[in-house]
């Protein structure tokens, strides 16, 4: 099998969440933060191995062909314990004294996750199902990070491919596009004239810790994360990111149904 060999490319933005229940691409996405050291990452494929079965006198009676692996790898510097106990197992814990991370006592595991990662082309590339490992990479004074491979497998829900990428036409843009509750009652009413969200839950609902699904703009970032447990007895404000780099605020409202 021959590989292709592609350059790593630089990014912008780096996202992962858990693949969603029904097999397809997660919904709740948490970014890391890539700070002010450059993140890459190289996504690279291989060719298709063909296999040619002859008979006893050399004719080709059979050709099986298999296609060759899809691969991401990427190195993204200073990761918190928290991240690297995402892609690699173990355990992150915090004390006044230190922040620490322990490995997992079978190394030998792999971790499913979905990606998106956001080129310095503004192209979000979307993959959601990545097969993943990782391991450290201590080798200067510098710069800590973890080396961590991931290899794209085929997502077990139907209709969904193993990558998709959109190219950005509108990177400026930093609005809420969707906004769901498990308790609402009804859809949310989003102005993005305004910049606000207003949205109606069960009566009796505790409304201390909802984990909302939020889908902000293509490429854009949101803080406080989709699927967050926040607080909305008053409103909350989130700041969605552009693929530029734009922030906008928005408040988020959430009102419980009469009884």
């Amino acid at each position: 099998m021959t590989t292709t060999i592609k350059p790593s490319i630089k990014i912008k933005k780096f996202w992962y969440a858990e693949p969603a229940s029904d097999g397809g691409i997660g919904t709740s996405w948490n970014e890391v933060q890539l700070g002010q050291r450059e993140a890459t990452v190289q996504f690279v494929g291989s060719d298709a191995d063909t296999t040619n079965y002859k008979n006893v006198v050399g004719g080709v009676i059979e050709s099986a062909n298999t296609k060759g692996d899809k691969t991401v790898s990427f190195q993204l510097a200073d990761l918190t314990p928290d991240v690297v106990a995402t892609f690699s197992g173990g355990t992150a814990t915090s004390s006044a004294a230190a922040i620490s991370y322990d490995a997992p006592e079978n190394e030998n595991q792999s971790i499913e996750l979905s990606i998106m990662f956001l080129t310095e082309r503004n192209v979000l590339f979307r993959l959601p199902r990545v097969i993943f490992d990782g391991y450290p990479s201590v080798s200067d004074d510098d710069l800590h990070y973890y080396q961590i491979n991931g290899v794209v497998g085929t997502p077990t829900k139907s209709g969904v491919t193993s990558y998709g990428y959109d190219i950005l036409l509108k990177p400026d843009e930093n609005d809420i596009t969707a906004f769901v509750l498990a308790e609402q009652t009804g859809a949310a009413t989003i102005n993005a004239t305004s910049h606000t969200v207003t949205i109606e839950v069960e009566s009796g609902t505790a409304v201390t810790a909802l984990k909302p699904t939020i889908t902000p703009s293509l490429g854009a970032s949101l803080s406080p994360g989709s699927g967050v447990a926040t607080d909305f007895t008053d409103p909350v404000v989130y700041t969605v990111t552009s693929a530029n780099g734009v922030a906008q605020t928005w408040t988020v409202t959430v009102t419980k149904a009469s009884q």
